[in-house]
């Protein structure tokens, strides 16, 4: 799990190829006009999924994973905290979803980052993480989430 700004990017470049096509594209491009939705960049290597959604209790939230596509979150507006914790901490609650790529588990929320507008969240498969836990109160956030084929 990597939590930065994006003006910090740079420091990431070297990762990963697709990482560094996801932040060239953040970099690159205005999302203000974009509907929310799923929005392709290159296939099923890379693509995006535009949000909005309000911010709630951690309670109302829930724990999830993956297993083929790294997420890249990245803060549009708003802002949230996303709890994270080591996969083998967790319980599964579902198992793995292949069509939709995703675990649902169960744990507590121990540790967690707050984003804001220009932040980026990088998760890995295996960082489980739960997002739109509000900060202040309840807020609009909109933002985009890279799935980035492994």
């Amino acid at each position: 799990m990597i939590a930065d700004h994006i003006s910090n990017s740079e420091l990431y470049k070297g990762i990963n190829e697709r990482v560094n096509r996801a932040i060239h594209y953040i970099q690159t491009h205005d999302f203000s006009s974009l509907q929310t939705g799923m929005h392709e960049v290159y296939g099923e290597e890379l693509f995006f999924n535009l949000i909005e959604y309000d911010t709630k209790e951690a309670e109302e939230r829930f724990w999830e994973s993956h297993k083929k596509y790294i997420d890249l979150h990245y803060i549009l507006e708003g802002k949230e905290f996303v709890a994270y914790e080591l996969f083998e901490r967790m319980s599964v609650k579902q198992d793995y979803d292949e069509q939709d790529d995703f675990f649902l588990l169960e744990g507590k929320v121990q540790s967690k980052v707050k984003l804001e507008q220009g932040n980026f969240m990088l998760l890995y498969p295996k960082d489980v993480h739960m997002t739109g836990i509000k900060v202040d109160g309840a807020e609009r956030v909109r933002k985009v989430v890279f799935k980035i084929l492994i």
